[in-house]
C-alpha cells in the first residue's frame, strides 16, 4: 500500500459565493458542478485499499454549498480512519444539515477530532466570521492567539464538545492561470513549466488532489479542463490537447500507471505551462457574489 506523507485535498464543488480574485481553482468566475457523496463512495472504498492517507481537507470552491458536505465528511472518516478538516470562507458555517455533529469524530488511529479551517479572505469581513464562528460552536468557546495555539492559526476556537474553528488570514493571492484578453476571452499563460512550477505554491506544498475520483497532482491539472469545457479558452489546438492530456491516477489504472504517477509527482508536467511563472502576492478584497 502506498503512503501518501502530505495532506490530500478532496475538493467537492466549484460553486462559491465569494468573488476571490486570482483564485487558484477559479471559483470567482461562473464555475459550475458539484460533487455529491453518494456518487464516488464506492471509488473511495476502492482507494482505501490502494493508499494510506495521513491527512485530509475538504474544500472547494466553498464545501458548505455543497449540500452532501456532512456525508463526505462522515464517509471519510469511516473508510481512511483519520480525521477530516473542512475549509471554508466561513460565511455559511450551520447552513448544512448534520455538518456540527459529524465534527465530533476522533479517528482512533491518530487521536485527532475533524475540524474546521476558516480563511479571512477580507479583513473587513473579521467581525461578521467571528460571530458565525461563535454561533455554530456549542457551549463555553476558549479563542486563541497563534502564539498559544498548536494549530499556528490567527486564532482558534474551541467549544465545551471539543470542536475546534482555526480561522486564518488568508487575503493576499498570487496570479491564476486564468486570465482574459482585450476581447475578453478567457486565455491562459504560456509559460516555461519548469519556471512555473518552481513558482508554483502546489508544488512547494504537494498540494495533492483527489477529484471525482482520481488523484491529480495539482488542483490547476483537473480543473482547467473542466472550465474549458464550460467556458473554452482562447488558445491554439496544440495548447488544447496538452490542457486535455493530463492523465490523473484512478483505481482503474492503479496498477499499469501508479509506480510513474508517484516517481514523477513532484515534477513539472507539460501542463504547468499554462500557469503563471511566479509574481508577488497581492491582497485582494472579494464580495459576495450578486452584492452591490
Amino acid at each position: 500500500m502506498h503512503v501518501i506523507p502530505n495532506k490530500v485535498d478532496f475538493y467537492i464543488t466549484n460553486v462559491c459565493n465569494l468573488t476571490c480574485k486570482d483564485c487558484n481553482r477559479f471559483n470567482n468566475h461562473k464555475f459550475t458542478g458539484w460533487q455529491n457523496w453518494a456518487d464516488y463512495e464506492q471509488d473511495y472504498k476502492r482507494w482505501s485499499q490502494l493508499v494510506e492517507l495521513t491527512a485530509i481537507t475538504i474544500m472547494g470552491g466553498e464545501p458548505f454549498l455543497n449540500p452532501s458536505l456532512a456525508a463526505w465528511v462522515t464517509g471519510l472518516n469511516r473508510i481512511f480512519g483519520i480525521s477530516v478538516e473542512i475549509l471554508t470562507n466561513g460565511t455559511r458555517l450551520g447552513q448544512s444539515c448534520g455538518v456540527y455533529d459529524a465534527l465530533l469524530w476522533t479517528s482512533r488511529k491518530t487521536g485527532m477530532q475533524n475540524h474546521i479551517g476558516v480563511s479571512l479572505h477580507n479583513t473587513n469581513d473579521y467581525d461578521m466570521l467571528h460571530a458565525n464562528i461563535m454561533n455554530f460552536l456549542k457551549g463555553p468557546v476558549t479563542v486563541l492567539p497563534k502564539s498559544k495555539n498548536r494549530w499556528g492559526s490567527d486564532w482558534n476556537y474551541r467549544d465545551s464538545n471539543g470542536v475546534e474553528a482555526n480561522l486564518y488570514l488568508k487575503n493576499e493571492f498570487t496570479p491564476s492561470a486564468i486570465r482574459t484578453n482585450v476581447n475578453g476571452r478567457y486565455i491562459l499563460h504560456d509559460s516555461t513549466p519548469a519556471i512555473s512550477h518552481n513558482a508554483c505554491a502546489f508544488a512547494q506544498w504537494k498540494s495533492y488532489h483527489f477529484i471525482r475520483g482520481g488523484l491529480y497532482k495539482c488542483g490547476p491539472a483537473a480543473l482547467l479542463p473542466e472550465f474549458d469545457l464550460q467556458h473554452t479558452f482562447e488558445m491554439s489546438e496544440e495548447d488544447c490537447n496538452i490542457l486535455h492530456s493530463y492523465k490523473p491516477l484512478t483505481t482503474a489504472n492503479f496498477q499499469s500507471y501508479s509506480e510513474e504517477f508517484f516517481r514523477n509527482l513532484d515534477n513539472p508536467i507539460a501542463q504547468c505551462k499554462f500557469c503563471p511563472e511566479g509574481a508577488p502576492p497581492k491582497i485582494i478584497w472579494p464580495i459576495r457574489k450578486g452584492s452591490s
